[in-house]
C-alpha cells in the first residue's frame, strides 16, 4: 500500500515508456502525413475523438470502481480477520479456568491462540503465492509440533489444514469437558467464520475481472490514441502549432494510460505495492495475540520508501 503523500513521476514514466513512445509514433505519423498530403483526406473529425473518448472515459470509470471495489473488499476482509482473530483468543482463554484444568489442557488452549498466529501468517503466505520452505518454517512452522507440521505441509491447501487443526484442538477440549457445549458453538462459529473470511479471499484472488473487460479496454485505449492526432491536426494546424500535437498526444495519451494501470493494480489487492498491506495486518494480529498470552512479540512493522506491505 503507498503511504507517501507524493507520488514518484519518475517510476510513473518509467513504467509507462512503451505508452509514450506509441503516442509520440501516432502523433508524428499525423503530422507527416497532414503534411504531405490534403488534410482533408488524413484528419478525423473531431466529434468522432470526442465521442471515443467520452466512451473509453466511461468504460474506465466503471472498470476503476470495480477495482477499487476488490481492493477494498480485501482490506475489509482483512480487518475482519483481525477481529475474528482477537475474539478467538478471548473465547480460547476465558472459556478455561486455569484452576481448575490439568496443565496439558491449559497448554492447549494456549496452543490454539498460537495455532491462530500460524493461520493468518498461512493465509498471508498462501495470498502471495511464497513457497519457500525457509519463510513457511520460521512463518508458520514455528507453531506446531514437528508431526503436526508436517501432516500440514502435505495438503494442498495449508490454511486450511491448519483451520482443520484448530477445529480438532476445540473438539478435544470440549472431549475432556472443558467446555460446556454453548462455549464449544461460539468458539466453532468463529472459526467458522475466519474459514468463510478466507475462502472470500481467495476467490478475490482467482476470480480476476473478466479478460474481455481488460482487452477491450487496452483496446479502446490504443484506437483513441491512434486517432487523436488525425483529429486535432486540423486545429493546431490552424492555430500554426502543428508541431504541438505531438506533445499533447503524448500528455493525453499517457493520462488515459495511467487511469487504465491504476485500474489493473488495484483489481489485483495481492500482487502489487499498491496491494492490501497483509505482513502489515498479520503483524500486528501476531503482536496481540502474544502479549494476550505473554509470548515475547515482534516489532510493528512500518513503511519503507513509501509503501507498507
Amino acid at each position: 500500500m503507498i503511504t507517501r503523500k507524493s507520488l514518484h513521476f519518475g517510476a510513473a514514466i518509467r513504467f509507462s515508456w512503451k505508452n509514450l513512445l506509441y503516442s509520440g509514433v501516432t502523433s508524428t505519423l499525423a503530422l507527416f502525413i497532414h503534411r504531405m498530403y490534403v488534410s482533408d483526406y488524413v484528419s478525423i473529425p473531431p466529434a468522432v475523438v470526442a465521442i471515443l473518448g467520452t466512451a473509453l472515459a466511461i468504460i474506465m470509470a466503471f472498470r476503476n470502481a470495480a477495482a477499487y471495489e476488490r481492493w477494498w473488499s480485501a482490506r475489509s476482509y482483512w480487518a475482519s480477520i483481525a477481529s475474528e482473530s482477537r475474539t478467538f483468543t478471548r473465547q480460547a482463554l476465558t472459556v478455561v479456568d486455569p484452576d481448575h484444568i490439568p496443565g496439558p489442557l491449559l497448554h492447549k488452549s494456549f496452543q490454539l491462540v498460537r495455532g491462530q498466529i500460524a493461520w493468518v501468517q498461512a493465509l498471508r503466505l498462501r495470498l502471495k503465492n511464497i513457497e519457500e520452505p525457509e519463510l513457511w518454517n520460521s512463518e508458520v512452522g514455528v507453531y506446531f509440533d514437528e508431526s503436526d507440521y508436517k501432516e500440514i505441509l502435505q495438503r494442498s491447501n495449508r490454511v486450511t489444514a491448519i483451520a482443520m487443526h484448530q477445529g480438532n484442538g476445540i473438539k478435544e477440549l470440549n472431549a475432556q469437558e472443558v467446555l460446556d457445549i454453548y462455549s464449544y458453538i461460539q468458539i466453532d462459529d468463529t472459526i467458522t467464520r475466519l474459514t468463510e473470511l478466507q475462502g472470500m479471499l481467495e476467490k478475490l484472488k482467482d476470480t480476476p475481472l473478466p479478460r474481455p473487460y481488460d482487452y477491450y479496454t487496452r483496446a479502446f485505449l490504443a484506437v483513441f490514441i491512434l486517432f487523436f492526432p488525425f483529429g486535432m491536426i486540423d486545429t493546431f494546424w490552424k492555430l500554426n502549432l502543428p508541431l504541438l500535437i505531438v506533445p499533447v498526444t503524448m500528455v493525453v495519451g499517457w493520462i488515459f494510460y495511467q487511469i487504465y494501470v491504476f485500474g489493473t493494480v488495484m483489481s489485483q489487492p495481492f500482487n502489487f505495492k499498491t496491494d492490501v498491506p497483509m505482513d502489515f495486518i498479520t503483524r500486528n494480529i501476531e503482536i496481540d495475540l502474544k502479549e494476550i498470552i505473554g509470548e515475547q512479540a515482534p516489532e510493528a512493522l512500518s513503511s519503507q520508501r513509501g509503501y507498507l506491505h
